[in-house]
């Protein structure tokens, strides 16, 4: 195959039937040195739209979206390189023209001391199993609702009853005031938990967006299994939640989804009967960790999800986190299962690592570890106190198509010391601005009405009066609406149902802000 002494001819031809491999190959290859690159196959080129070679000894950061992804990559790519020989990492790269190409990279050190040094990369289009990924997605979250369904419609009737029979027993109480007020305290509870759940079928609801913040894991956790559990009452249930737990910065509805997935696998795991175990702790992760794959040191929050169900061979697990892989048989009316390929996505994306340990008739458990966050958990009690609140004087135009809206609005405001005018739909709305714009301190403006909406009242008021405050009210957020109105000169939001206190806050920090 090789000659001891090859002639210069032998070493030219070798090297031109190295460079065709290389061309042809179906993913493109490119050599990094210093951060420029110094050599890129035609499928590099064809990939990113660049005509061959136009890019030879650019800084590799000019592929890439911004400085921070680059820098990203190149952290997660050194990482794997120093400690493991090769890196790997997920990313986009910039186009010439067109919408960022989604890629995997991975990488290799060339060996120092020959004339080909630096790092090679391979560099692989992933766009379609992309694309793929996010229908699965919304797939399975319409299948992880379905579920949510039985819990939540059982929460539901449990409020409703709840608040049927206050409202029973204050007409009997009437002439009893603490009697009177403890009942409202219930509903005002009530309420609040009926608010919740409704605000996790919205985060099911707005396609995969984050809403990062400041979040305690047990209370997830707990939420999480309370809607569950009333699905499945032939399993027992064991839950440990630590009382020192840190917080971590997630998306709520997000860190649900990876929690009822879960939950679902590991009740699938148990078709008759069975126990699930739940349990949370601190846990810190060192810089000599024994993990096989690339980990940050630092403290961690570790949710733990045992059964006793019929477990995994160690084949089975290797796949369990693959895209459209299932341990169902075809034409299994169950369900394609609850994603663990999307488990492992939102972990990631977190920032954490998902890890699993089974053995066929043993039971399996997960394990999910989130970076711990150093930020102070907020606590604050609100005085319902009416005279407590945020008062004022000045006229606010109320718009919304409901009338318990506009008569719960309508009482809020006069409650509070301001003078309202309401209007039932946006052309109504326009109409009453034109009539007492010079009056009109505050527009409290609903988006989703008939006749014109709230975006159109929107603009048309502000045509009117280019400086009002408008504070913009829904009852499902959409995130690209809502960003664009901020864009535009709305002054906040709030959601419903909100509270008297919730309702006068909002009102007051934005008149009291300077136009």
């Amino acid at each position: 195959m090789f000659m001891a002494n090859p002639s210069n001819d032998a070493c030219e031809k070798s090297l031109q039937q190295m460079q065709t491999v290389f061309e042809a190959c179906p993913a493109g290859i490119v050599i990094v040195r210093n951060d420029l690159i110094v050599w890129a196959n035609d499928t590099f080129y064809a990939m990113l739209g660049y005509t061959p070679g136009t890019l030879t000894n650019t800084n590799a950061r000019d592929v890439f979206p911004t400085q921070k992804e680059y820098s990203r990559v190149a952290s997660v790519l050194a990482k794997g390189l120093d400690r493991f020989g090769s890196g790997m990492a997920e990313t986009r790269m910039s186009r010439k023209k067109g919408p960022p190409l989604d890629c995997r990279i991975r990488a290799s050190r060339l060996e120092k001391d020959t004339p080909a040094t630096g790092v090679v990369t391979v560099v692989t289009d992933i766009s379609d199993i992309k694309s793929l990924q996010i229908q699965l997605q919304q797939a399975q979250k319409m299948e992880a609702i379905g579920v949510l369904a039985g819990g939540i419609s059982h929460d539901f009737n449990n409020i409703l009853m709840g608040i049927q029979g206050h409202l029973s027993l204050m007409r009997i109480d009437l002439t009893a005031t603490e009697k009177v007020l403890s009942h409202i305290h219930q509903i005002t509870k009530l309420v609040e938990t009926a608010g919740e759940l409704t605000g996790r079928l919205l985060g099911f609801a707005r396609g995969g967006k984050y809403q990062i913040k400041v979040l305690d894991v047990n209370q997830v956790v707990k939420m999480t299994m309370n809607l569950f559990k009333p699905t499945r009452k032939d399993l027992s249930f064991q839950e440990s939640y630590a009382g020192d737990l840190d917080m971590v910065d997630a998306d709520q509805s997000q860190l649900e989804q990876v929690c009822l997935y879960i939950i679902g696998n590991a009740s699938q795991a148990m078709p008759d009967e069975g126990k699930l175990s739940v349990s949370t702790k601190n846990i810190t992760i060192p810089e000599d960790h024994g993990y096989p794959f690339a980990v940050n040191s630092g403290p961690y929050v570790e949710l733990c999800f045992q059964d006793t169900g019929v477990g995994m061979d160690r084949e089975t697990q290797k796949k369990i986190f693959d895209p459209f892989f299932s341990t169902r048989k075809a034409g299994n009316q169950n369900g394609r299962g609850l994603g663990l390929s999307t488990v492992y996505g939102i972990v990631k994306n977190h920032g954490g690592f998902i890890t699993v340990q089974s053995a066929l008739g043993e039971g399996t458990a997960f394990y999910v570890c989130l970076p711990a966050t150093d930020k102070a958990k907020a606590a604050s009690q609100v005085s319902a106190d009416i005279n407590a609140l945020p008062r004022g004087s000045e006229t606010i135009l109320l718009v919304d198509d409901q009338a318990e809206i506009i008569n719960v609005g309508k009482n809020f405001l006069s409650r509070l010391g301001y003078k309202p005018i309401t209007a039932r739909n946006g052309l109504e709305a326009v109409e009453i601005f034109r009539m007492y714009q010079d009056e009109i301190s505050l527009v409290i403006l609903d988006m989703a009405m008939p006749k014109m909406g709230g975006t159109k009242t929107f603009d048309l008021i502000r045509q009117i009066r280019k400086n009002i405050k408008i504070l913009v009210t829904m009852g499902q957020v959409v995130d690209g609406e809502m960003k664009g109105l901020l864009n535009r000169g709305c002054h906040g939001f709030i959601q419903k149902p909100f509270s008297m206190h919730e309702f006068s806050k909002a009102i007051r920090s934005i008149l009291d802000k300077s136009s």
